[in-house]
């Protein structure tokens, strides 16, 4: 009996090792496993991510929002005497289905079709595809919020906590803080928004502790001619916030404000920040060549062959791909042309982007790329135009969700700046000379180029631009 309940003192103490050692986050064999909260964090995630693979057509919105639209600005030149010019382009899908979103929930009838139809839904979709993908898109850029690389917690909706407060687009004063903080109208059949803001923030780790990082902030919101409004520069200023946005905050004072106009302005921003493992004491000026007869001179980031990088020599295209992670979400294609940039722009097309991402080889090589900072802006009437979304902008727009009056925009502007850095250098020394035993592959971005930027888990296009003047901001 005394041997029996030995054994069974043995098998009781055992039991509680191994259940402390799962609590503690220890394994049999002495290693660290998760946290538990990790653990939740990654299925509240891959449900996330599930979901938005699901119900947004990313294909029809790159296609439509992405690379024709970029088509479009790019056949576009502006004519001076005897010459054709042509100028940087830099615009937003992301922003665009932010404002599309947005629009959808205002406009009725055509308007409100033909805003569906750009975010990828059919004519004929159901109000529950409708509602689907709505929610699959406000979740896609609540997720980029994440810390990337950081072990962060996922997301959860703002709609879904009862009484959250919001920030909403109604009334933003121009020095950063919300002039009208609405209530999260639980009640309230569908999402109805007058504001859409997202935040994302990322970093990588990388060899000699220098680190990628990129930053999205996205911005849609609504205002009634007159009102105070935010512009680009205090969007820009005003303080980071962990907020969030969602589509179903009150319209109650948009509505109000109609009262006394009948004229409606959209702004629609768009800031990405991305610094890449190019150390600043490698960083020189260097020529970029716009034509075959003009040269500008830039800074000139670095960045040696010791780590790999993914990429592809594209014959179809005769370009040359690389890829360039800012964080585990965040990624950018960097497409150098062998000659001139317009086969290259002929080329593009959601297939061939997959085909790219689907292709791409480790390899190492030396890689000069630009410092640059570029700000474009231009109106959602014509960036839309060839995804068909022409009624919202005409006089004959249906805004009956909120108004019966007949509403007509008088501002809608699409504003954007990539800006593209190094990281600090790890060790903050001088400049050195290394001495190499063979002459390592070389990829130079000194003459004009394209660049995609990307969300690595959908393929959605978050940012996309050609740089013919690196200094031309």
């Amino acid at each position: 009996m005394a041997r029996e309940d030995a054994m069974m003192s043995v098998v009781y103490s055992f039991t509680w090792v191994i259940a402390l050692a799962v609590l503690t986050g220890l394994s049999a064999d002495g290693s660290v496993l998760s946290k538990p909260e990790k653990l939740f964090s990654r299925a509240v995630r891959r449900e996330r991510e599930i979901k938005q693979e699901q119900h947004l057509n990313i294909s029809a919105l790159n296609t439509a929002l992405a690379f024709e639209t970029y088509r479009d600005l790019a056949t576009k030149t502006t004519t001076v005497p005897g010459v054709q010019q042509q100028h940087n382009i830099l615009f937003s899908p992301m922003g665009l289905a932010s404002a599309l979103a947005l629009l959808s929930q205002i406009s009725g009838s055509e308007s409100r079709s033909q805003a569906l139809e750009a975010l990828g839904l059919a004519a004929n979709s159901t109000e529950q595809s409708v509602e689907a993908t709505i929610s699959a898109l406000a979740d896609l850029q609540q997720s980029l919020m994440l810390q990337e690389g950081g072990g962060g917690v996922g997301v959860q909706r703002a709609g879904s906590v009862a009484g959250a407060k919001t920030e909403a687009g109604i009334g933003s004063t121009a020095g950063g803080g919300a002039g009208n903080n609405a209530s999260v109208d639980n009640g309230a059949k569908g999402r109805n928004g007058t504001g859409f803001s997202s935040e994302a923030k990322g970093h990588t780790g990388s060899k000699g502790g220098v680190q990628a990082g990129g930053q999205l902030r996205v911005w849609s919101s609504l205002h009634v001619d007159g009102k105070p409004s935010l512009d680009y520069d205090s969007f820009l200023s005003r303080p980071q916030h962990t907020e969030l946005s969602a589509f179903n905050i009150s319209f109650e004072p948009l509505m109000k404000d109609l009262q006394s106009s009948d004229k409606l302005t959209l702004n629609n921003y768009v800031y990405f920040k991305g610094r890449q493992p190019f150390e600043r004491r490698h960083t020189v000026p260097r020529s970029f060549q716009l034509n075959a007869t003009t040269n500008v001179e830039v800074d000139m980031m670095f960045r040696d062959y010791s780590s790999e990088v993914m990429m592809l020599y594209d014959t179809n295209c005769s370009a040359t791909v690389v890829q360039l992670a800012f964080s585990e979400r965040l990624a950018a294609l960097l497409l150098l042309p062998k000659a001139e940039l317009q086969p290259l722009e002929d080329c593009l097309s959601d297939s061939r982007m997959s085909f790219w991402l689907s292709n791409l080889k480790p390899g190492g090589a030396e890689i000069l790329f630009p410092k640059f900072q570029l700000r474009k802006s231009y109106s959602l009437k014509s960036l839309l135009r060839t995804s068909g979304v022409s009624s919202i902008f005409s006089n004959s727009a249906d805004f009956s969700k909120i108004s019966q009056k007949t509403l007509k925009f008088i501002k809608a502007p699409h504003e954007v700046l990539l800006e593209v850095e190094e990281t600090k250098s790890s060790d903050g020394g001088s400049r050195d000379t290394s001495l190499e035993f063979f002459v390592a592959p070389r990829i130079t971005f000194d003459r004009p180029f394209m660049l995609i930027i990307y969300d690595n888990l959908t393929g959605l296009v978050l940012l996309i631009g050609r740089v013919l003047d690196p200094t031309d901001v």
